[in-house]
């Protein structure tokens, strides 16, 4: 029997171009209520309240009350720190801009230093999740958990006994680790010192595959 284990949910995106409006709206200012956002955009406040219902729900706003000089408060929305990433950003190719620098200026043993050092946090962010299962399936669930969490849509099965399967169908890092490999390099060591068990990868995103696909055998 295979036995599997998901991933958590991504990010909700929002549907529709009003919602996308919305949020537009709300990234240029310091935060709008239902009828400012309604004469910002030319629809009905009950149609924005709807959307606002929606995109508060998927944790993309938030909202506070603002009390006024007559009448009752009303409620002030403003984006959520996870409404970040629907927006365009520019910070892995910052991180690649950093790294060759450091290269340029300090030697390649910098750089290496570095992701040694990042493959050191994300072991002691994971070891805490896996030092807790009682057995190996689960140390290997509580892995892939973590990784999950860490933003690489991870997932796990077991395909026999003693073997299991860890996929990982996006990259955190991935504009990163494709300049400097090293970043995988450590992944795969992490796995091996957390679990003690014998992995390989056996799919690669930087290869062209369409996931990060982890074999692993219980010693």
């Amino acid at each position: 029997m295979t036995t599997r284990g998901t991933g958590q949910d991504s990010l909700p995106q929002p549907r529709g171009k009003t919602r996308g409006d919305i949020l537009n709206v709300l990234k240029r200012s310091d935060g709008q209520t239902a009828d400012q956002l309604a004469g910002r955009l030319s629809i009905s406040t009950m149609a924005v309240r709807k959307h606002l219902t929606a995109l508060e729900r998927e944790g993309l706003i938030d909202s506070d009350p603002m009390r006024q000089p007559v009448g009752r408060p009303v409620r002030v929305y403003r984006l959520s720190d996870a409404s970040d990433a629907l927006f365009p950003n520019q910070y892995d190719s910052i991180a690649v801009e950093f790294l060759s620098d450091l290269i340029h200026l300090d030697g390649p043993e910098k750089v290496d230093m570095l992701f040694n050092r990042r493959a050191e946090r994300t072991y002691d962010y994971l070891s805490q999740r896996v030092s807790s299962a009682t057995t190996f399936d689960d140390r290997v669930a509580a892995l892939a958990s973590g990784m999950d969490e860490l933003g690489y849509l991870a997932s796990w099965e077991k395909v026999g006994p003693g073997v299991f399967v860890v996929n990982q169908y996006n990259c955190a890092i991935q504009r990163v680790a494709s300049v400097f490999p090293q970043a995988c390099f450590y992944e795969l060591e992490t796995y091996r010192r957390l679990l003690d068990a014998e992995i390989e990868r056996s799919c690669h995103l930087m290869s062209g595959d369409h996931r990060c696909c982890y074999t692993i055998r219980q010693r």
